[in-house]
Formats: structure tokens, C-alpha cells, sequence
């Protein structure tokens, strides 16, 4: 049962997508959110830079002005989501908060049942849109804040990237290894998306495709037991790094993975492949923690 799921608020239009998925999501379980925005007090300080003897009070003055302008954006951020959950007539709170944004953004998540968030993060007061002015191209400076929640989260992470839209109908891609981590995933997969119209493949992947069948059969069987009622389980043989990164990858709506992990798929998926998928920023990721 989903009952709580926090919503993190930034700067970018990432943030469009990400709550358009979170409303989708609350409204399949009945759940409330709390969207959540929060001032990065420190990266305002360090904006101004060093202070020159004497110059103590332009700087305060600096940074009190920053912080104003930033409190002024973080309000229109709330307002507008707020907005958009009236008019998908979903239940929410609006929550401010101050200091590093991964470690307030983690504080906040203990108290939730799953994280929904931008693939891409600008909660860092200097990260921004480049010289475009244009999220989700190449002159972005984003920040790190994904990638210290996905790795500390207790709670599940959705990342959504720019321009996507929720569907009662997609196809899921979920990768087995038989780890705890890629069981997570699996649990967790069917914890938040119970019941949907999701179309899951399930994939084992090993040097040389054996050892897969009982691992796959009682996965689809769990899948099922959870009301899903397309579940295709398939066996690859080789490098998983190969094999996501080529058009196989290509037709799912979403991939699961695991968070944690030190060997097999799990640790390629919390290396290059995972950061990869980031800085793409066209695949939804369910990333499974606790």
C-alpha cells in the first residue's frame, strides 16, 4: 500500500513531469503528496565567494537578497504544484525546507512511502538551464542531488524525465540476477505499480544464459499474484552492459533497478549504466532502496 509520496520541487521543467507522474501515481493508490522545495542556504553563501576584509556587511546584504529571490521562486514552485494536484483532485501538503537539498530531500523521504523526482536535478542554487535558457539540453548544469538519494534512500526513487507523460498502459523492463537488490526491485515494482495495465519483461542475464528458469518462473508468479496479467520472462546470455545499451532496451517505457550491490547486474546498474540512463534523461527509472 502507497499511502505518502514525497514530491521534489525544483527550478527546471523536470519538475512538470515529475509531478504530472506523482499525481498519476497517487491517484492509483489513493495516496496524498507533499510537494517539496528546498532553499540551499549553503550554495547561496557560496555564490557570493570570499569576503574581503571590511566587506562583511555587502555580503550579508548579498546573500539576504539571493535568499529573498530565492523564497520568492520556491513559492511560486509550491503554488503551482499545489495548483496541479487540485486539478487532478489529489490529496497534498506543501513543505519547505533548508540546507544541502540531497541530505534535507533524504531527511524528508524516511516519513514516505516513495520519492518522485527529475532525472535530471536542480536543487543546487548554482546549477541551472546554460546559456539556452532551455532545460534537457547539452549546456545544462545540473546537480548531484539524484544520485546521493538513490544511494541512501530507504524509500523508493522515481525518476522522471523531461516531457514524460504517465500511462495506464506501458512496458516495463525488470533485470534478475537472484541478488536481494534485484529482488527489491522486483517487490517493489509490484508495490507501486499493483494492479496497473503494465506489460513486464522479465530478464536474467549471465555468461552463459543458464541457472535462469526457477528464478524467472517464481518472479512471474509473483508478478501475477499482484495482478499483473502480461508478464514475459526472457534469458540472455553475456554482458548486460552490451545488451542495455543497445536497441533492447529501446522499447520499454520504464526500467527497475536496484540501487545497491557489488557484483552482476546490480553493480552495473549503480555504475556507468545507471548514470548513463541519467544522462540520457529519456527512460523512466524505478530505482529500489531500503
Amino acid at each position: 500500500m502507497i499511502n505518502r509520496i514525497l514530491v521534489c520541487l525544483d527550478k527546471s521543467t523536470y519538475t512538470d513531469s515529475a509531478i504530472a507522474y506523482a499525481c498519476w501515481l497517487a491517484k492509483h493508490h489513493d495516496a496524498s503528496l507533499e510537494g517539496l522545495v528546498v532553499l540551499d542556504a549553503e550554495g547561496i553563501s557560496r555564490s557570493v565567494g570570499a569576503v574581503p576584509l571590511g566587506a562583511m556587511k555587502f555580503a550579508k546584504t548579498s546573500i539576504a537578497a539571493k535568499e529573498a529571490e530565492y523564497h520568492e521562486l520556491m513559492e511560486g514552485l509550491l503554488a503551482n504544484f499545489s495548483a496541479r494536484c487540485e486539478a487532478a483532485g489529489v490529496r497534498h501538503t506543501e513543505f519547505e525546507m533548508q540546507g544541502t537539498p540531497a541530505a534535507s530531500i533524504l531527511e524528508e523521504s524516511n516519513f514516505f512511502d516513495c520519492v518522485v523526482i527529475g532525472l535530471r536535478t536542480f536543487f543546487t542554487y548554482g546549477s541551472g538551464a546554460g546559456d539556452d535558457g532551455e532545460y534537457g539540453t547539452d549546456d545544462d548544469e545540473p546537480g548531484d542531488s539524484l544520485e546521493t538519494i538513490m544511494d541512501r534512500s530507504l524509500a523508493p526513487v522515481f525518476a522522471v524525465p523531461l516531457g514524460w507523460k504517465p500511462d495506464d498502459e506501458f512496458d516495463a523492463l525488470i533485470a534478475l540476477n537472484g541478488s536481494l537488490h534485484s529482488m527489491r526491485a522486483l517487490r517493489q515494482f509490484a508495490r507501486l505499480y499493483g494492479r496497473s495495465k503494465a506489460r513486464v519483461t522479465l530478464l536474467h542475464c549471465s555468461d552463459d544464459g543458464n541457472d535462469s528458469l526457477e528464478l524467472l518462473t517464481k518472479s512471474a508468479g509473483f508478478l501475477r499474484s499482484h495482478g499483473f496479467d502480461h508478464v514475459e520472462v526472457k534469458t540472455e546470455s553475456g554482458d548486460i552492459r552490451e545488451l542495455l545499451n543497445s536497441d533492447f532496451s529501446k522499447p520499454f517505457d520504464l526500467i527497475a533497478l536496484g540501487a545497491h550491490g557489488s557484483s552482476g547486474v546490480v553493480e552495473f546498474f549503480t555504475g556507468s549504466l545507471c548514470k548513463d540512463l541519467i544522462e540520457r534523461g529519456n527512460k523512466p527509472l524505478l530505482i529500489a532502496n531500503g
